[in-house]
């Protein structure tokens, strides 16, 4: 797909905005990339970019991801992704009378163009939530790997087939005590006592705020 763009006049114009315009048309109009329909938006093979790029179809940030990795290659230096509550969006700045003008692509409504404050009043509506200013910065990568496997562990049906996602966030995050006890949980639930009891055993040791140690030790003690 690089190589079919990279001679393209829009990408090679010098303007952002006419680069990222020529990539949404690329792939949402002529290409077919699409967001998930209602009924398979949990289906796992939207998270996996490779399924992504065969089947067209994905959910925001995979279909982000494609657009971000389009336009590193292209050397479009100022797309980014942006990590909004309930919708990851693509997102550029560019030069408008000597200041940065910031317009966001919903990638997952055939690459919509937006104002910010377009795009955070879908937030509103959609979620309740209001953008913060750190939402509204670039997400790293991690960022972005941490996202699409939070949603990898909610759209698996059983527990066993969380606990590789479960295993990545935790060898990204090691102090995430919420996916600590997510982890301690399901690996009970797959019958792993020992792999439970080792993440019991981490929660006690660094006690983080906001969970019930007690009722964490009464558990640790009965396996």
């Amino acid at each position: 797909m690089a190589n079919e763009l990279k001679k393209d006049p829009e990408i090679t114009s010098g303007s952002t905005s006419k680069a990222a315009a020529r990539l949404a048309q690329y792939l949402f109009k002529e290409n077919g990339f699409h967001g998930s329909r209602s009924d398979a938006i949990d289906d796992l093979s939207n998270s996996y970019l490779n399924q992504v790029l065969d089947d067209r179809e994905g959910i925001p940030i995979t279909l982000s991801i494609v657009f971000l990795e389009l336009s590193r290659q292209l050397g479009l230096t100022d797309v980014y992704g942006v990590s909004l509550p309930g919708r990851f969006m693509v997102a550029y700045r560019e030069q408008f009378g000597g200041e940065k003008v910031v317009t966001y692509i919903d990638v997952f409504d055939g690459g919509k163009f937006l104002q910010p404050s377009e795009a955070e009043r879908f937030i509103i509506q959609t979620t309740g939530q209001v953008v913060s200013e750190a939402q509204r910065e670039p997400a790293t990568p991690r960022a972005m790997i941490l996202r699409l496997l939070y949603n990898l562990t909610s759209f698996a049906k059983k527990p066993e087939l969380s606990l590789p996602y479960l295993d990545l966030i935790l060898a990204l995050e090691p102090d995430s005590p919420g996916e600590r006890l997510n982890r301690a949980f399901t690996r009970m639930k797959t019958g792993d006592s020992p792999g439970a009891k080792e993440d019991l055993k981490r929660l006690l040791e660094t006690a983080p705020a906001g969970l019930d140690l007690q009722r964490i030790d009464a558990l640790y003690q009965s396996l």
